[in-house]
């Protein structure tokens, strides 16, 4: 990926009075060339010449900056490509002002979506924004559902445009917003599809070499958690004397710890299978505070493992235990039918619903007042023994492993520990 131009650059404009004064010029994203310049105000003085102070200040005045041209004069595709870029006003508001930052990934795939799905609409080629119209908007829906996009995909397309369309109108660049009589495609989610019993007792005994992705995936099989409590889980949220895990965290795709779903905290038993996987994985940890992800991020110990992480172990996990790609899709089998597979065989094996509702965290229907208090009430050393049951007793003398193995290179103590254990 080309590494993007910096917001700002500096330079020192000579003053008859005195020292040289800092000035920034800053970068029309959308013109591709600087489109604005100011006065820093520090002057250019001393050992180093202020520079970093010079920095500071520009940086401090880039939200202040704008690049507003007449829609008429604006490009469509340039317009939502420069909107979706690391640098555009908008990715720098969430950012600096609502808080809200917005991961690299979620940037990086609406920008590609430019180029991928919008570009070869001939209707779009040339197009000013002023000129956008709903009826075009929905020949394009027509347009990408004949080159074979699905609806949820079009609609995720559709959003990428509606946001960039809205900010301009907020920005009172477009008197009025196209997209307001615009329905998005219909569309059916897929029934999501779980394991059978030999299935996940296979995944149970499978070997990895990143012990992360099967703590992962025995998380969601056997404690029923969702992928963003699976990634905001915490070393303190562990408790070994009662064997729960203290679900607190749900950490959202845009790069945000948040509190968990319907903010109803919930704990679940730890099965002794998901224990030792989440033995192996401190054993091999480099980050062991209480605040610490359990799921560690190799590259910046504040975040945890990355979205990718759980669609390509999901698809790791599933192909060792013999789930080849093309099943994968045909059973619509992801991360989340982990969870169905959790509901699925724990209702198979005796389990009430309200105990496995109660795990799972399933809320939005009559029974919620119910089950809400059956946390309170629930035997968890019966739904453990059961959770534990249902994939397989536990082997007395565990075969040999091979060596666990984090993908990317590991710091260098952890390097160190695994060398003096082999």
């Amino acid at each position: 990926m080309p590494r993007s131009r910096r917001p700002f650059s500096l330079y020192k404009k000579s003053s008859s009075s005195g020292p040289a004064v800092w000035y920034a010029r800053f970068w029309d994203i959308s013109k591709k060339k600087f489109g604005a310049t100011r006065s820093t105000g520090v002057l250019a003085e001393g050992k180093r010449e202020r520079r970093v102070e010079a920095e500071e200040q520009a940086r401090a005045m880039l939200p202040s900056i704008s690049f507003i041209r007449p829609a008429k004069q604006v490009l469509l595709l340039d317009y939502v490509a420069g909107f979706w870029s690391p640098d555009s006003p908008y990715v720098r508001e969430r950012a600096l002002f609502r808080k809200v930052p917005l991961s690299a990934y979620y940037v990086k795939m609406n920008h590609d979506d430019v180029a991928r799905h919008l570009a070869d609409f001939s209707g779009f080629q040339g197009l000013t924004i002023d000129k956008l119209s709903g009826s075009l908007i929905k020949e394009w829906m027509m347009w990408a559902a004949e080159r074979g996009l699905k609806a949820r995909r079009i609609n995720s397309i559709l959003q990428s445009m509606r946001v960039a369309i809205r900010d301009a109108v907020e920005r009172e660049q477009l008197k009025a917003d196209p997209f307001l009589k615009v329905k998005e495609a219909h569309y059916e989610a897929d029934e999501k599809g779980s394991l059978t019993r030999q299935e996940l007792r296979a995944l149970v005994v499978a070997e990895f070499s990143d012990p992360r992705v099967k703590l992962a995936v025995l998380l969601g099989c056997q404690c029923a958690m969702r992928r963003g409590e699976v990634r905001g889980l915490l070393w303190k949220d562990i408790d070994s004397t009662s064997e729960q895990i203290l679900l607190n965290h749900n950490f959202v795709p845009l790069g945000k710890m948040k509190g968990p779903k319907n903010d109803k905290p919930r704990g679940v038993p730890i099965p002794h299978q998901v224990k030792d996987a989440i033995d192996a994985v401190w054993k091999l940890s480099p980050y062991r505070d209480d605040n610490d992800f359990v799921l560690f991020n190799l590259t910046d110990r504040a975040m945890p493992v990355s979205e990718n992480f759980f669609r390509s172990g999901t698809k790791e996990a599933l192909s060792v235990i013999g789930i080849p790609g093309d099943q994968q899709k045909s059973r619509n089998l992801t991360f989340h039918s982990m969870r169905h597979t959790y509901v699925t065989l724990g209702r198979l094996s005796g389990m009430s619903n309200l105990e496995v509702q109660a795990v799972a965290g399933h809320g939005g229907d009559a029974m919620t007042d119910h089950y809400s208090h059956a946390a309170q009430v629930m035997d968890f050393k019966k739904v453990k023994r059961q959770t534990e049951l249902i994939a397989g007793p536990r082997r007395v003398e565990a075969p040999k492993r091979p060596q666990p193995r984090v993908r990317g290179n590991l710091p260098g103590e952890v390097a160190q520990e695994q060398e003096k254990r082999s």
